[in-house]
This record gives structure tokens, C-alpha cells and sequence, in this order.
């Protein structure tokens, strides 16, 4: 079983990460992204689902909401949503494989 919270703070140590809704909206539009993952409460949970089907990228649902997923990414502040650019050494693209 994947720990999805020591994952996630993997990949936001060791890999490539955007934060927040503009720079996730970026990363989708630019084909930069190759998972989406968005906060129970994510206020732009629609808009960024919409998108991100568009493009064929991957969304996971966090179980918590947008201040536990910032604590998850190890970050002092609420996070509603954000876009891997690149995994690193981090097994956060089998959260998606697993959830299918």
C-alpha cells in the first residue's frame, strides 16, 4: 500500500511541483503536467477537473482538505491544489493507478 502522504511530500522535495490554481492551469495548458492533485475543498475543483480531462491529464483526490494537503507536501500553509511537472524519485504517479 502506498502511504500517500510520505509520497506526496516526495515528490514536492524531489521532484517538480506547481503550487496553487494559476500556476496548475498553466502546467495543464502547457502539457507540462503530468498529474493534478486537488484538495477535498479545492474551490476550483470543477474548472481544473474540466481542463485537466481535456488534456488527458490524470487527477487525484486528496481525502483531506487544502490545509492537511499542505501539511502533507510538507508546507506551512493550505494548499488547494498542484500540478507534477516531474515525479523525481517519488512513486506519486501510482496514487493515480491505484485509485483506477
Amino acid at each position: 500500500m502506498v502511504d500517500v502522504n510520505k509520497t506526496l511530500k516526495n515528490v514536492v522535495k524531489k521532484g517538480t511541483v506547481k503550487i496553487g490554481e494559476r500556476q496548475t492551469k498553466t502546467a495543464i495548458n502547457t502539457g507540462t503536467a503530468k498529474l493534478i492533485v486537488m484538495a477535498n475543498n479545492c474551490p476550483y475543483d470543477v474548472e481544473l477537473s474540466t481542463m485537466a480531462k481535456e488534456k488527458k491529464v490524470p487527477i487525484y483526490k486528496y481525502t483531506s482538505n487544502g490545509v492537511e494537503l499542505g501539511y502533507a507536501c510538507g508546507k506551512n500553509f493550505a494548499v488547494s491544489a498542484f500540478a507534477v511537472i516531474d515525479e523525481g524519485e517519488s512513486s506519486v504517479l501510482q496514487l493515480v493507478k491505484k485509485g483506477k
